[in-house]
């Protein structure tokens, strides 16, 4: 792990498996509570083209993907897979505005680290309830 604030912030995003990213999120917001991460740039904010996702990820068109009920226990796991997937997607723009936006004051970190923390708790009781489901 680094000691370097905006370093952990890009391993976060682009870290691709969800359970990684769980953790060095969890990881990165503990050590910067902890006073242990740095806000001193290495080298500047790259673009990032493409965060980290599952490689297995296959993204389709809204109106491709079939429509579920959610009296059914499928459609109920459709919705909070979804949901999921948004949530995984929030954890990447949390850490992202603390990579890309370094001059802002340090408030404006430390409220992405929290948002950060936040999206990676709703992404793991989404994840949980999905498994409670058998998915």
């Amino acid at each position: 792990m680094t000691t370097n604030l905006f370093d952990a912030a890009y391993h976060c995003i682009m870290a691709n498996d969800p359970a990684e990213k769980v953790q060095l999120s969890q990881t990165t917001a503990q050590l910067w509570r902890a006073g242990e991460l740095s806000l001193e740039a290495r080298s500047p904010a790259q673009p990032i083209l493409v965060p980290g996702h599952p490689p297995a990820l296959r993204l389709v068109p809204p109106r491709d993907v079939p429509r579920r009920t959610l009296s059914t226990t499928a459609g109920q796991a459709a919705l909070l897979h979804a949901l999921t997937h948004i949530e995984f997607n929030a954890i990447n723009l949390a850490w992202d505005a603390v990579y890309r936006f370094r001059d802002l004051p340090i408030t404006f970190a430390e409220d992405w680290i929290q948002v950060a923390e936040e999206e990676t708790a709703h992404f793991l009781l989404l994840q949980e309830q999905l498994h409670h489901l058998g998915y």
